[in-house]
């Protein structure tokens, strides 16, 4: 692919205090770094107010102004692509990731229902709109003419597979403890109750949750993963969990109810399980993974298979910006 050095773009993520915090978009911008675009990264600031929506719209065109960029990326839905769909003359394209389109009970119903609203309204002034998921863009109810899916890849020299012993001692967790991973860094919708009490029940197997917020490095992550029997997920609402890519790029087994793309990306992946969100279920399909030494999956090939590594899905998503800026050759 033809590199275009002199093309600008202006990724606009959401702002957070949490080092994890769309690590993935971040991720990317590096990405699409080598690649020769100039890209620049904008926190903007989601509170929902008039006088924040107001002075962070005047923040994204004094940033325009300054770095005038070539096309405009908006990584997420909601109020990040409302105000970036407000700035003229430049080309916007949306990835919606989840719950900028999903239902979620962590926020109040008004925040909810602005927020839906504010993505309806902004999709409609995208050039081009990414969905990280299939099942997410069954929510796009507009628009998807527009729309192609695009899973947010996975960076497979940083998730591998590692020595459990090595890494339990890197971050000095006990050698004999049974890990299971979970991604809590939003415990009502990631349905963290669940996971305890699957926790409770399998007291006589040494098992205990490793249960990560955003707050830790995400340098750390693969040697939380790898320090891990298995992944769990119970979600009430997902869009392309990164943590299911990431066990598989590190071959862990994973234990996930059916939400988002999960279903399609354990397909045919050796010691990895879709459950219903029953914690006795979860429970039993622990156990039976457990029982049978099931401890390795072969997550890395479907990955590559699936072309979902980060080289991949940067690929695909320079192609779209050619398209958009018309620099195909």
């Amino acid at each position: 692919m033809s590199i275009k050095p002199d093309i600008k773009i202006l990724f606009v993520i959401p702002k957070s205090d949490l080092p994890s915090s769309f690590i993935f978009s971040k991720r990317q911008a590096e990405d699409i770094k080598h690649f020769g675009y100039n890209v620049e990264i904008f926190y903007l600031d989601t509170k929902i107010s008039f006088f924040n929506l107001i002075r962070e719209y005047l923040r994204l065109k004094k940033m325009v102004k300054i770095f005038n960029p070539n096309l405009i990326h908006s990584h997420y839905g909601t109020i990040t692509s409302f105000i970036c769909s407000k700035i003229k003359n430049i080309p916007l394209i949306i990835t919606f990731q989840g719950s900028d389109l999903n239902y979620t009970k962590d926020i109040t119903w008004i925040r909810e229902k602005i927020g839906k609203y504010l993505s309806k309204i902004s999709a409609k002034k995208a050039k081009k709109i990414i969905c990280v998921s299939e099942s997410l863009l069954t929510h796009l109810k507009t628009h998807r003419n527009k729309a192609i899916v695009i899973p947010v890849g996975v960076d497979i020299s940083i998730f591998k597979e590692l020595n459990m012993s090595e890494c339990k001692k890197k971050l000095g967790l006990f050698e004999l403890t049974n890990y299971i991973f979970f991604n809590s860094n939003n415990p009502k919708v990631k349905r963290l109750d669940i996971a305890e009490k699957v926790v409770k029940n399998l007291e006589n197997y040494n098992f205990k949750l490793l249960s990560l917020s955003g707050i830790i490095n995400p340098s750390e992550v693969p040697f939380y993963l790898n320090s891990c029997l298995l992944v769990l997920l119970c979600s009430d609402s997902e869009g392309s969990p990164m943590i299911i890519k990431e066990a598989m790029a590190c071959n862990i087994p994973i234990v996930s109810v059916d939400v988002g793309d999960v279903k399609l990306r354990l397909t045919n992946v050796k010691n990895c399980f879709i459950v219903k969100q029953d914690v006795r279920e979860i429970t039993e399909k622990i156990k039976y993974i457990y029982e049978n030494k099931l401890f390795k999956s072969n997550g890395k090939l479907k990955i590559i298979e699936d072309k979902i590594d980060s080289i991949s899905t940067t690929n695909k998503l320079v192609s779209i910006y050619q398209e958009m800026l018309n620099l195909n050759d």
